[in-house]
Parts: structure tokens; sequence; C-alpha cells
């Protein structure tokens, strides 16, 4: 969400390394899409705070990395998330 996609993350952190710099991917409170695309880069960066889905009550996709202190990225196709059905109340 900081930078724009994953593309241009990914230009950032080499940028980063090409002036010897250490790269921490963060995040804001966004959905597990957003956090599932930033833990692709996760292998190239030092340190990761990606935990915006879990201040989500309702957070409207499934499958980004849920274990606290672990990155495990989902063996699903493209980001491997899926959305979640709507609430009933949210149906009408």
């Amino acid at each position: 969400m900081k930078t724009g996609g994953i593309r241009e993350m990914q230009r950032m952190i080499h940028a980063a390394r090409a002036h010897g710099m250490r790269v921490m991917l963060g995040s804001m409170v966004e959905s597990s899409l957003a956090l599932s695309a930033a833990a692709q880069l996760a292998p190239l960066v030092d340190y990761l705070d990606l935990d915006g889905h879990w201040l989500l009550r309702d957070d409207p996709f499934e499958g980004a990395p849920r274990d606290r202190g672990e990155i495990r990225l989902s063996p699903k196709p493209g980001l491997g998330v899926t959305p979640v059905a709507a609430p009933v109340a949210a149906q009408r």
C-alpha cells in the first residue's frame, strides 16, 4: 500500500540494497489480500511487520499468513487468498 504495488516495492528494495541499506516491510491496517502481496517479497528484506490484518474485525479475505511470528505463503494460485462470503446482513 505504501509503495503502490509489488513491482514498485521490489524496485525500492533493490534501490535500498544498492545503497547498502537494510529493508523492512511494514503494514498499516490492511486486509489479508494486501499483506499476502507484501509477503511475496519477504525473502528480500531484513525485517517484517505484516500484522495489519489482525486488527480487522471482518477481514474480507482469507489465506494470508495467520500464525503470529511466522510467514507461510499459501499453496493456492496467485497471492493465495480467497474472498470471504459476506455476512447475511450485508447482503441485503
